[in-house]
């Protein structure tokens, strides 16, 4: 959990970014829920901080997942890999992407091959779901998190399918748990939703 700490802080500086306000709540929601399912929320949490690590480099789109990969896999760290290769794949197509393919035609292979290759577990799950209902300061509802990622990168003709899916990662939490995940997080949440807005 420190060494992805120390990891997250030096990426921050590599790039200095909301992204990393978004990986500290993501990796917070997912040490959270881990907690009352039975995972193990140490681990969930760093795999959280570190699933859009490959953002180091810079301003990238697809490209920071296999630059995130390419860094854990240097590191002896398989799992937290293949977490950097598949957050943003709940359907394991490439062409589900929202956002620009910034990768070269060799990277590109390897994450269709890798897509192929990877088992998705509840682990690899609940980073895809704490991605999708965090935003830099705080955790919010799915939907709201899916609109604003849509309306700064588009979307793809397979965006419902993707939507759908994430929807059934929050129910897959909701019955592990044993309550709605949103409950855990629901101060922030309200205070997000009725706040008021900024004066003009």
């Amino acid at each position: 959990m420190y060494e992805a700490e120390a990891l997250l802080a030096w990426a921050g500086e590599q790039n200095p970014g909301l992204w990393v306000s978004h990986v500290k709540t993501a990796a917070r929601a997912a040490g959270t829920i881990a907690k009352h399912c039975g995972m193990d929320e140490h681990r969930c949490y760093a795999m959280g901080l570190m699933h859009d690590i490959g953002r180091y480099e810079g301003k990238n789109a697809l490209r920071h997942a296999i630059a995130g990969y390419d860094l854990m896999m240097s590191k002896g760290w398989g799992k937290a890999a293949a977490v950097c290769l598949t957050h943003s794949f709940p359907l394991a197509d490439i062409k589900a992407y929202i956002g620009k393919n910034d990768c070269s035609k060799t990277d590109t292979q390897r994450i269709i091959h890798l897509l192929g290759e990877i088992e998705y577990d509840d682990e690899i799950r609940l980073i895809q779901l704490c991605d999708a209902i965090s935003l830099p300061n705080h955790v919010t509802v799915m939907e709201k998190r899916l609109i604003e990622v849509a309306i700064r990168h588009g979307v793809e003709s397979t965006v419902i399918q993707k939507w759908r899916r994430f929807l059934e990662l929050k129910d897959l939490f909701d019955k592990k748990c044993g309550q709605n995940i949103y409950s855990f997080f629901q101060v922030e949440i309200s205070a997000n939703l009725f706040s008021n807005p900024p004066l003009q």
